[in-house]
């Protein structure tokens, strides 16, 4: 009996993306028939609200690197033009964030490529590209606004949160969404991971490393952790951007009441941070205590045997 042989998965991808370059090819190999000029005749000054954008178009260069065409986003430009009306000429703003999708990624694939759009939440509530993209538009990063407050419209409780006592000054325009919230990797987009590469933008000196780490910083522990366990990012009723005052944050993880400890009633009503001040990590002791300890409290804890910096 003779063995068949299936391609196997890779094989399958390769002859569906060839397949789907090709068409696109003959698609846009329809459609350049209908030259830029024909469009502007009547869409008069459309030329320069892409010409310091990626989409300019290859009509106005020399030599373009990429030729784009008023037909390459507009499908439907050869009917449109022998019978002008809005249902014969393909918008991407006015399509379903899935048809507009695959609109934009006949060109731009690494949308797909590096696991972004397409595989979100943005995709999944079929949000248009438009919703972020203004694409005729002098703005060379093709977004709706500089300041990325675009994002409110959909996140208005996060926007409330940046009116609270403490905030990322977002809406002082020193940070903006894009700042925290980077989309050239799907995993970049939670801020509880990649710690490193994040909040340690701005705050280096948390960032450690630390020879006695801080078990709830760790950026890449199984239940998120990192930065965002202690501190909410978009803004907090109390300083620092924490969950909660007082010693009820520290309480949510380390929960032994604080009178049936070694040291009694004595110290119950002290802060937490009191003693235990190098909340990041410390580079003296694993109990994150302040070295200075004896000097602030009038007592040696060190030296009574209970604690020690080793």
């Amino acid at each position: 009996m003779v063995k068949q042989h299936f391609p196997g998965r890779a094989v399958r991808f390769a002859l569906a993306v060839t397949t789907m370059l090709l068409a696109a090819a003959l698609l846009y190999a329809g459609e350049s028939q209908v030259d830029d000029e024909t469009c502007l005749a009547c869409h008069d000054g459309y030329d320069a609200t892409v010409k310091n954008t990626a989409h300019r178009l290859g009509s106005s260069m020399t030599s373009p690197a990429t030729d784009v065409s008023c037909s390459s986003c507009h499908t439907g430009a050869a009917e449109h033009a022998d019978d002008p009306s809005a249902d014969n000429i393909i918008n991407p703003e006015n399509q379903t964030g899935q048809e507009a999708f695959n609109t934009c990624t006949t060109c731009h694939i690494a949308h797909v490529e590096l696991d972004n759009y397409g595989s979100d939440p943005h995709n999944d509530m079929q949000l248009n590209c438009a919703g972020c993209h203004r694409i005729h538009d002098d703005n060379a990063r093709l977004l709706i606004d500089n300041e990325n407050k675009f994002c409110f419209q959909c996140h208005s409780d996060v926007e409330a949160r940046f009116h609270l006592q403490s905030q990322h000054p977002v809406l002082a325009d020193n940070l903006t969404c894009l700042s925290c919230h980077r989309f050239s990797k799907r995993q970049d987009n939670n801020a509880s991971y990649d710690f490193q590469r994040v909040c340690q933008d701005c705050h280096p000196e948390q960032a450690g490393p630390y020879l006695y780490e801080h078990g709830a910083t760790s950026a890449y522990s199984v239940q998120g952790g990192g930065c965002v366990e202690c501190h909410d990012p978009h803004g907090s009723a109390n300083d620092r951007l924490l969950k909660q005052s007082g010693n009820n944050l520290c309480e949510g993880c380390h929960f032994v009441p604080r009178h049936k400890t070694a040291h009694g009633s004595l110290w119950k009503d002290y802060a937490c941070q009191s003693c235990h001040s190098d909340l990041h990590g410390s580079f003296t002791n694993g109990m994150l205590l302040d070295e200075n300890l004896p000097a602030k409290l009038g007592l040696d804890c060190y030296q009574s045997g209970c604690h020690s910096t080793n």
